[in-house]
């Protein structure tokens, strides 16, 4: 519970933020440098263990806002916004198969450096952590032929809050933009943490 308030503050203290870059007097001069950006696209997701092999990947979406806000004028900015990530794993073994799908509420914030090439092209790498947070999702299990399932609220020694590392690297043609993230996470789920390869594709607004 105190890792889920956790998040909610975080969340809280993003749109917060948000806002006031919105609603300051300087809004003219804040609208000509922090963009604001839609996102959509696909996950390659897993998880590691400290013991023996892996779980098998899963893919999934992610879908979101977010907006990259300069700091200075040298192409340095930092970057945060909110989006709706599907994660998890499975495992096959013999006639056993376990798969488990969460949609994470999730929020980065990076730090980063854009490089015009030129009026219409721009290149950018970003590095920082994400916090989330299963909002929904289903634990299932395959036994011989009979299959059982679970909310992930049920499931034992599974702690629906996460957060880790990320770096990401992007690029901008005029309001379109092309990013490739991976995620390292370092709060363990089930003895296990999660790890994300992130495609996307934004439009700028």
């Amino acid at each position: 519970m105190k890792k889920f308030l956790f998040f909610v503050v975080i969340t809280f203290m993003t749109a917060t933020v948000s806002a006031q870059v919105v609603t300051s007097t300087s809004f003219k001069k804040a609208k000509s440098g922090i963009v604001w950006y839609i996102k959509a696209g696909a996950n390659i997701a897993n998880f590691s263990v400290d013991e023996g092999d892996g779980p098998d990947a899963v893919f999934g979406y992610n879908v979101g806002i977010a907006f990259d806000r300069p700091i200075g004028s040298n192409g340095v900015f930092w970057n945060s916004g909110l989006q709706l990530a599907t994660k998890g794993w499975k495992y096959s073994y013999d006639d056993v198969e376990e798969k488990l799908n969460a949609n994470k509420l999730e929020i980065p914030i990076t730090f980063g450096y854009k490089y015009k090439v030129n009026d219409d092209i721009a290149i950018d790498a970003r590095v920082g952590g994400f916090a989330n947070y299963d909002v929904f999702g289903k634990y299932k299990e395959k036994y011989y032929g009979e299959e059982e399932s679970c909310n992930l609220g049920d499931l034992e020694d599974y702690d629906r809050f996460s957060a880790g590392l990320q770096f990401g690297i992007g690029v901008w043609y005029q309001k379109l933009n092309f990013n490739i993230t991976y995620q390292n996470g370092l709060v363990k789920q089930n003895e296990a943490k999660e790890k994300n390869w992130m495609i996307s594709l934004g439009y700028a607004f």
